[in-house]
């Protein structure tokens, strides 16, 4: 029988997620602390259990150390493990022995949730070698048939919404808070709302762009974007943002790819427009001389380019694991959990400029066993945003906890 356990968490998602699973944990006789760090986290979760940090950030570390000594923390829950006051909680629960929970969005998508021991992505304690997969693999179930989960991508921006509504209101509270992403929110707004009142525009040339290229059978590679903010394209790959990663891509494209091949780019569906992708992209494709090899895309239909693409090209975005499982060749140019010999080709076993001419594709045995390692160990069925994903996703993180719950918690 398992004793009682408590557990801190930190920033969860910008949803109810944290909320519910708070209330679960609670319900079955575990102490829940949640420590909130600006206004938007009050506007999800405030009252009952809750705590305020709103103190410098070099006093963090001493005040979760606290924290940790006088609610005899077990656990530390957490969205993201690269933000800076989850760091330090990890350093200082390690440290402790205290085990931590992080969660992430899902590696496949879009019917579950990331939820790892240790860490995510790079941090991930997954098997990193052909043999650690195919090993680990050998032992698990197949990945069973099961119903889909709705995801809302209008719910998800309303929760973000609300979130940085909170923390506007409530900034006076939280004089020190700094979020972890590279831009406030109100420079991100200034690139959303023109994206939002011009969406109908993209979304129809992009859907025209995207016809011409099936409807002229055209060979080409599919290059999708990740988010100028993503901790994986700034801290788990060699370039310093997107833009970087772009030129890098296009010079090795007009450099070495056949003459006949086009190469699709496909912006990010959550990009901010803060930075004109479109005209980047087309002031370089002008000075490479390959403005008619180059199709650029702020919109479109991921599935149907990953399906007739001749290859994948990404950093370490999850569109490579979709690329993989679509049975595409993949080259993952940064950290990935599928940036392994035998699953996605990487700097490390020949340069991007052979992979235009000669792409590999996957060990489908291996990539088989790559999911099942994933899904039985690093993800939870779900969503963070809609109802029934939510209580999906906390039914699978009680039972995960419970499986992986420590013996020093266990009782005869």
């Amino acid at each position: 029988m398992q004793s009682h356990r408590s557990f801190l968490m930190l920033q969860g998602p910008q949803s109810r997620f944290f909320k519910r699973l708070g209330s679960a944990l609670e319900n079955q006789g575990h102490r829940v602390t949640k420590i909130n760090f600006c206004g938007g986290d009050v506007l999800s979760w405030y009252g009952r259990n809750t705590r305020v940090f709103n103190k410098p950030f070099f006093m963090w570390q001493d005040h979760v150390a606290g924290l940790m000594n006088e609610l005899a923390i077990t656990d530390v829950l957490l969205f993201g493990d690269r933000r800076a006051i989850h760091a330090e909680a990890i350093a200082e629960a390690r440290r402790r022995g205290v085990r931590v929970y992080v969660f992430e969005e899902g590696y496949l998508q879009p019917n579950c949730i990331t939820f790892e021991e240790h860490g995510v992505n790079a941090n991930s304690p997954l098997p990193r070698t052909a043999d650690g997969i195919r090993s680990l693999g050998a032992s698990l179930e197949a990945i069973p048939d099961v119903p889909a989960i709705p995801n809302s991508l209008k719910v998800r921006v309303m929760d973000t919404i609300r979130h940085h509504v909170g923390n506007v209101c409530l900034w006076s509270l939280f004089p020190f808070y700094r979020t972890h992403r590279p831009y406030v929110i109100g420079r991100e707004l200034m690139g959303w709302l023109p994206r939002y009142l011009n969406r109908k525009g993209r979304v129809e040339k992009a859907e025209r762009m995207q016809e011409t290229i099936f409807n002229e059978d055209l060979s080409y590679f599919l290059y999708p974007l990740q988010l100028d903010s993503d901790f994986q394209m700034r801290l788990n790959s060699s370039f310093t943002d997107v833009p970087d990663a772009i030129r890098h891509v296009l010079i090795s494209f007009a450099g070495s790819a056949p003459k006949q091949v086009r190469l699709v780019i496909k912006n990010h569906p959550l990009d901010n427009g803060l930075i004109d992708y479109e005209s980047f992209v087309g002031q370089l494709i002008d000075e490479l001389g390959i403005a008619d090899r180059v199709v650029y895309l702020d919109g479109g239909n991921g599935k149907r380019l990953l399906e007739r693409c001749r290859g994948v090209v990404v950093v370490n975005s999850s569109m490579g694991l979709e690329g993989l499982l679509a049975g595409r060749p993949v080259y993952c140019l940064g950290q990935a959990l599928y940036g392994v010999p035998g699953l996605a080709v990487t700097p490390q076993e020949f340069p991007l400029d052979g992979f235009w001419n000669d792409p590999h594709q996957a060990d489908l045995e291996l990539l088989e066993l790559f999911v099942r390692v994933v899904f039985h160990h690093a993800l939870v069925r779900g969503s963070f945003y809609t109802e029934q994903g939510i209580a999906a996703a906390v039914e699978g993180v009680l039972e995960r906890l419970a499986l992986k719950a420590p013996a020093q918690y266990e009782e005869a």
